[in-house]
């Protein structure tokens, strides 16, 4: 190995270290928190080793399984957690790196390589993607190894070895289809690449179309099992539909949004990019100005020298990667590109090393002293400067202004983090109830069940304004700022808790604090009950709420899973233009199968709906026998309600099917009780 091969090796492996600390420094820091399909990504590879497999993932809107699975085999080695998400991440563009590095290097040579190299080593964008405990870094590594085995098939001159790389080439963009959406319109990048060869390269076209088919064929036999299950689910695809809704407006004639979404991320690489903070900073490009020159430059190019096959693939790959972020919405825009990344720093590094090719023919071209070995040093000496400035720019930018960003803190939910931690170092093991704006399943509770390492505590998620769980025994209570309790249910804990911590962050941040409570929930219970009115109607359907009809007393068993304890009523004599507190007082005999809503109606004499509310603010996913709970409602009543006795029917009905749950008491189908309230006539001015 001569002075310069070592040199080469060393500047990689250099620059891949660097690539490294860099993507692995601060992980579980930065991004500060998760997002809600990080935490989905999280539960979903911890399901996976408890036997759950899946060809296709249905939590966060649908998603591609291979990222959950190769999460999955991190866990083993780590165990679960953010650093062990993220770091399957940081695996997955180490990857990225390692074969745009050789692809380049095959191309373009090790100069090209180095460069190449050195780019996605200082970039943000690649750095950014790098860090998400997302499935889109999957994508890119997949691409690049499909191009480079393609690559090599092209370049071979022996037939068992070029089918070899042709039936790599497939495996590799078929296991595509398996990571990310924005996969699947890469093969006809192949196909396209055809069409191309018809009008350069005849020649070359009659060598390789039928190994080029076999790649896509391939490539959509790997495919194939995800797309039939699909077909059988399309309800499970809930992020096409969304994302798509200027491709349909096109179909119909209206070009407009479809327009409008191009010219919003055209200018994404080099001028302004997604507009949101969540997974990059505001509008700010995708490429520093170093890049941007160097990726302008270097598709300049490759569109002067078409003749060339390895430039027609790089503009249809650097085309076919961009437009998933073309026909969607702005937002997002550098994640949706992700499938451009590999061929936009290829391109990066392509124009760096052209513009060292220009020094050195403008060397031999003068050979004067100046135009001599100073001009190649200076060149050299400026690139260096630009990647390293590029290098602080992008760490700077990425660590401080987005990682510390009040915008990014609130998106990832860092509270739910610090609060996680917090009860890892906690050694109580009492029941814990948690306040959230976000108490469904797929939500807060994932992001907790990522961060909390133990096992052994009892946790309950409510929305603190309209519900709260009342365990047995002492308990933790731990309200964020902005679901804290509505005075109607502290009204019944002022007695019964003592303040504990305070975990305070930020004053912008949403929320603030978290404040946590020792709580005596058996006795705040109790004393809730006993004070509760007991006394409902059977109301075997909505249009008969006569009072005449057979009087109850709780509990009220709905279909052995929940019964009704009680009920209070704040006001319990209202007026027309107020709002009526109603709280109801539940106790769980039996999980649910389907997932529930509660439902209250106001109904006048006649029967008719006056006014209503349906939700659930303790959510039935997490219920569990001997549970117990309250939901409040706050009803506005009508400004020109008359006075006089109405009911209000209360009940449960499944989400899915919208079934009511039926109540157990009296002959008959009933599905429903009613509680009396009665209305005063309206206050009149003197």
């Amino acid at each position: 190995m001569n002075i310069q091969t070592k040199l080469w090796w060393s500047s990689i492996t250099l620059l891949l270290l660097v690539a490294c600390a860099l993507r692995v420094g601060g992980l579980e820091n930065i991004p500060p928190g998760l997002t809600h399909d990080e935490a989905s990504n999280g539960h979903d590879s911890a399901a996976i080793l408890r036997g759950i497999h899946r060809i296709y993932f249905p939590v966060g809107y649908g998603h591609e399984p291979l990222y959950n699975y190769s999460v999955a085999v991190t866990t083993l080695f780590l165990g679960q957690g953010i650093f062990t998400l993220r770091m399957t991440s940081v695996g997955w563009s180490l990857c990225t790196w390692v074969l745009t590095v050789a692809l380049a290097r095959r191309w373009w040579g090790r100069r090209a390589a180095l460069l190449t190299g050195a780019a996605l080593t200082v970039g943000f964008w690649p750095l950014m993607m790098a860090r998400l405990g997302l499935r889109a870094p999957t994508l890119p590594p997949l691409l690049v190894a499909s191009a480079l085995a393609y690559d090599h098939a092209l370049a071979s001159t022996k037939q068992s070895r070029d089918w070899l790389c042709y039936l790599l080439s497939g495996l590799s963009l078929g296991a595509g289809f398996y990571t990310y959406m924005a996969s699947r319109g890469m093969p006809l990048l192949y196909l396209i690449f055809l069409i191309a060869l018809a009008i350069t390269d005849r020649h070359k076209l009659r060598q390789i179309w039928t190994g080029t088919l076999a790649v896509v064929g391939i490539a959509g036999l790997v495919g194939l099992p995800l797309f039939l299950y699909l077909n059988a689910h399309p309800d499970l695809e809930q992020r096409i539909q969304q994302l798509g809704s200027a491709l349909t407006a096109a179909q119909s004639g209206n070009f407009r949004p479809l327009w409008q979404n191009i010219t919003d991320s055209l200018p994404m690489l080099v001028w302004k990019a997604d507009p949101r903070w969540l997974y990059h900073i505001s509008e700010r490009p995708a490429l520093e100005a170093f890049l941007a020159f160097a990726f302008l430059t270097g598709g300049l190019t490759a569109l002067s020298k078409l003749k060339d096959r390895r430039h027609i693939f790089i503009l249809l790959w650097l085309g076919g990667g961009l437009a998933p972020a073309l026909l969607t919405t702005v937002e997002y825009n550098t994640l949706h590109a992700i499938a451009a990344l590999p061929a936009v720093f290829l391109l990066v590094g392509l124009g760096l090393d052209t513009l060292w090719q220009k020094i050195a023919c403008f060397q031999k071209k003068y050979k004067t002293r100046f135009a001599g070995p100073y001009l190649k040093t200076g060149l050299a000496i400026l690139l260096s400067l630009g990647f390293i400035l590029t290098g602080i720019e992008s760490a700077r930018a990425y660590f401080v202004t987005w990682g510390q960003n009040r915008d990014v803190r609130v998106s990832y939910h860092h509270h739910v983090v610090a609060l996680g931690r917090y009860l890892d170092s906690h050694p109580a093991r009492t029941p814990v109830v948690i306040t959230s704006l976000y108490p469904g399943e797929f939500h807060d509770p994932y992001t907790m069940e990522v961060t909390l390492r133990r096992d052994d505590l009892s946790l309950r998620w409510v929305n603190g304004h309209n519900a709260l769980f009342f365990p047995r025994g002492d308990a933790r209570l731990y309200t964020e700022t902005q679901s804290a309790l509505a005075p109607s249910l502290s009204a019944h804990l002022a007695q019964h808790i003592t303040p504990d911590v305070t975990l305070s962050f930020q004053p912008d941040d949403l929320p603030p604090a978290i404040h946590g409570y020792r709580w005596d929930a058996e006795a705040a219970w109790s004393n809730m009950i006993a004070s509760a009115m007991k006394e409902v109607f059977l109301g075997p359907g909505d249009t008969q709420p006569s009072p005449h009809n057979a009087k109850l007393t709780c509990p009220i068993n709905y279909e052995d899973i929940v019964s009704l304890a009680g009920y209070e009523i704040i006001p319990p004599i209202a007026a027309p233009n107020t709002t009526v507190d109603i709280l109801t007082a539940w106790e769980v005999q039996t999980p649910p199968g389907e997932e529930l809503v509660l439902f209250i109606h106001m109904l006048d004499e006649a029967g008719t709906l006056v006014t209503q509310q349906d939700q659930l603010d303790a959510p039935s996913w997490q219920w569990q026998t001997g549970d117990r709970f309250v939901q409040t409602y706050h009803l506005a009543l009508p400004p020109d309600l008359a006075p006089g006795t109405y009911r209000l029917a209360v009940g449960f009905y499944t989400r899915p099917g919208v079934q009511r749950l039926q109540v157990k008491a009296g002959p008959g189908i009933v599905d429903h009780v009613l509680l009396p309230l009665d209305i005063q006539a309206k206050e009149t001015s003197p």
